[in-house]
């Protein structure tokens, strides 16, 4: 790697380059100015509407309201997401599908979910990967009392249903699924492999003139309901991993560009998260994620920094004020343990010109002083870290069991520096999941232990391996004694009910394009939707709230490179697995 990004340090160009982004909330991308759009609920005799700017839209009543996406609109909606919203919603009224394409991230998905719930609309979801086939979209043959008979799936549902297919990941499904889906785009038609035919509700309703709807079912022929829409979510390819989208099917839709939120929008959300903190300490992190995500750091080979994790890291700067930015931004961006030595200088560069190399003038957290069960919250503990010369306490999720005092393992000898790295796990848990990065037989899996053992937590263990597959993450596909086919859930989704940890072994050894994609939704929002139907949300079938999972991996030095293949040596840690994440490195003693 050779170069140095182009980082402007110097106190006038910073703020040029705020003014330019501030502009960029009020400019858009072809010069014109926008309007400020404001969402409104209209109550009318004629039925309640939602109107962001001048367009509206008339509310319906779910008929499945538990398929409605609930807690996804915050209270204040920055300007730039009001604009995404009102651009989904003008389509929506003229019944043509989206495609919302921009880097990693829960950000696009986000904005989808808002609109569905601030519209009422019932969601069919699907995670794509290599892994999804043309049953997982249209129709899945199942064996129930010795009979064969076909079950409709996502695609289907939506369609005669009218509800919303949200399709995540489409650069991530091989060439030859999303084609089955091309004239259900299209011409709202699809052939079913139980016969049925699906035909679109203007057609549908010409054919009911001439002939009844006896005749029209005797014929199997099933109409798609006005209503149906998809949202379609994926990366842009090349510069990301993936499939580049076939023409034909890139044709059915209308695409927006989601990038991250204007440096305006992004620095009001940090500041509300972290009141404690100095104003402009939170703008020169803000300032170091958006140079990291520049197009200077692509050229260098830099992965993407996860500007969405700030958010997260607010809130533990907020409690811990004291923390060094520098050992904050490494558990963001681990550049030490991912990138050669001509990356970690780009890196450290960046640091510098912002004035974020302070990790030997500010304390670290040296040890975890005691672990007690909260009374008052259930499946929460208080955790006191010291600090230089204070004592520190805050809360974090906390497992069934009673926490275990520190210390006091005959079967693990704490040395300072693994100290120090529990504490500082203590932290990030307090907010997000956590990946330790280090090398084998450096112990990882003894830290992992010693951290649930603390925290009162089971500890269910998944060993990854190289060909797994996203179905082996979520349900395993198995056979009755009579015949009957079933699904049966797996660690994962034993773990997320029942409040364990999740100890995910190894994941640099998976695919790295999909497998562990189809946990962004679960990591990112806590919801997920199974292959037989079922769907853990936050509420309705929750997802515990203490649930957690710790990951473990060994790191790889080197650059992002652009092959599919998890071939040795490639550098498994890019932009859309560093968003699901805080990270911490493993010395070995």
């Amino acid at each position: 790697m050779q170069g140095q990004i182009l980082c402007r340090g110097t106190a006038a160009a910073v703020a040029a380059r705020r003014m330019r982004n501030i502009l960029g909330s009020v400019l858009g991308r072809d010069g014109w100015r926008w309007r400020t759009h404001e969402v409104k609920l209209l109550n009318t005799s004629s039925g309640d509407t939602v109107t962001i700017g001048e367009i509206s839209y008339k509310l319906k009543t779910p008929r499945n309201p538990e398929l409605v996406p609930v807690k996804h609109i915050s209270d204040s909606l920055p300007q730039t997401v009001a604009q995404h919203l009102r651009w989904i919603m003008q389509k929506d009224v003229l019944g043509q599908d989206v495609f919302l394409i921009g880097p990693p991230g829960p950000l696009r998905r986000s904005i989808a979910m808002q609109y569905l719930e601030l519209t009422k609309r019932e969601v069919e979801y699907v995670a794509l990967s290599r892994d999804t086939t043309e049953t997982d979209l249209k129709q899945r043959r199942e064996i129930r009392s010795g009979t064969a008979f076909y079950i409709d799936q996502c695609a289907v549902r939506a369609a005669t249903q009218g509800r919303v297919l949200v399709l995540e990941g489409l650069e991530k499904a091989e060439r030859n699924v999303l084609p089955v889906l091309n004239n259900l785009l299209e011409n709202r038609e699809m052939q079913l492999e139980d016969g049925r035919f699906l035909m679109s509700a203007e057609r549908y309703d010409k054919l009911l003139q001439e002939h009844t709807k006896e005749e029209l079912d005797s014929w199997k022929i099933v109409r798609v309901s006005e209503d149906f829409r998809v949202i379609a979510l994926g990366l842009p390819v090349p510069k990301y991993k993936g499939n580049p989208l076939d023409p034909p099917l890139r044709s059915r839709f209308q695409a927006r560009d989601i990038y991250y939120l204007p440096f305006k929008d992004q620095l009001e959300l940090l500041y509300t998260a972290g009141p404690n903190v100095a104003a402009e300490r939170v703008s020169q992190l803000l300032s170091l994620a958006t140079t990291l995500c520049s197009q200077e750091s692509s050229n260098l080979g830099l992965p993407d920094f996860p500007v969405d994790n700030l958010l997260p890291a607010l809130h533990v700067l907020n409690a811990f004020p004291m923390l060094s930015s520098q050992h904050l931004v490494q558990r963001l961006y681990p550049y030490n343990s991912i990138l050669g030595k001509d990356g970690r200088t780009a890196v450290e560069g960046v640091l510098s010109r912002f004035e974020l190399l302070d990790g030997r003038r500010q304390p670290a957290p040296s040890a975890i002083m005691g672990v007690s069960v909260t009374r008052e919250l259930e499946g929460r503990a208080d955790v006191t870290l010291r600090v230089a010369d204070k004592d520190v306490t805050f809360q974090v999720p906390a497992g069934t069991k009673e926490p275990r005092p520190p210390n006091s393992s005959p079967n693990f000898i704490s040395t300072p520096s693994h100290a120090q790295l529990l504490s500082e796990m203590m932290q990030s848990h307090m907010v997000k999941d956590i990946c330790l990065i280090g090398a084998k037989g450096c112990g990882k899996s003894v830290l992992a232990r010693e951290f649930a053992e603390m925290l009162g937590y089971s500890i269910e263990p998944v060993m990854l391996y190289q060909d797994m597959t996203a179905r082996d993450l979520l349900q395993q596909r198995y056979t009755l004694s009579n015949g009957d086919t079933a699904w049966r859930p797996s660690p994962l989704v034993t773990a997320a009910i029942e409040s364990k940890l999740l100890l995910l072994d190894g994941i640099h050894r998976v695919n790295l394009t999909g497998t562990l994609a189809v946990l962004s939704r679960l990591l990112h929002d806590r919801e997920l939707d199974l292959y037989d139907g079922t769907r853990l949300l936050r509420s309705i079938f929750p997802i515990h709230p203490s649930f957690r999972v710790l990951s473990l991996a060994e790191p790889v030095i080197g650059t992002i490179t652009s092959s599919s293949s998890n071939s040795r040596g490639q550098q498994w840690l890019g932009p859309e697995l560093l968003t699901m994440f805080l990270y911490h490195t493993v010395t070995p003693q």
